[in-house]
């Protein structure tokens, strides 16, 4: 069972800069090939990796990325889908625009494991 919670731009201070654990963002959107290709990829890594890594998803809308309606998406310059963004601590460790394997993602990974 996925272990990749939804975040919203109202908790997103909480659930993922808070965070003691490194946390993983994938910031997709609806009609999205590759963000929908990445489901059971995050799905199956996030089993694998629970209590190491917190995984988390943020929907983007057009309106967040044509009308600046999402401080998250502007701070974070969120152009591209999927978009994957690796923190610790609150900070940013990697970016990264595109789908991914399930061995490249664990490879992304990787600093923080």
């Amino acid at each position: 069972m996925s272990k990749v919670t939804a975040v919203t731009k109202d908790n997103f201070q909480q659930e993922v800069l808070e965070c003691e654990l490194p946390v993983l963002v994938d910031f997709y959107t609806d009609g999205c090939g590759p963000c929908e290709a990445m489901v059971p990829v995050l799905d199956e890594v996030s089993v694998n990796l629970e209590g190491k890594v917190k995984f988390v998803k943020h929907h983007v809308t057009m309106e967040d990325v044509l009308e600046d309606q999402s401080w998250i998406v502007k701070k974070y310059e969120v152009m591209g889908f999927p978009t994957l963004i690796l923190f610790k601590n609150g900070e940013v460790m990697k970016m990264f625009i595109g789908a991914l394997y399930e061995e490249e993602l664990m490879k992304f990974l990787s600093d923080v494991l």
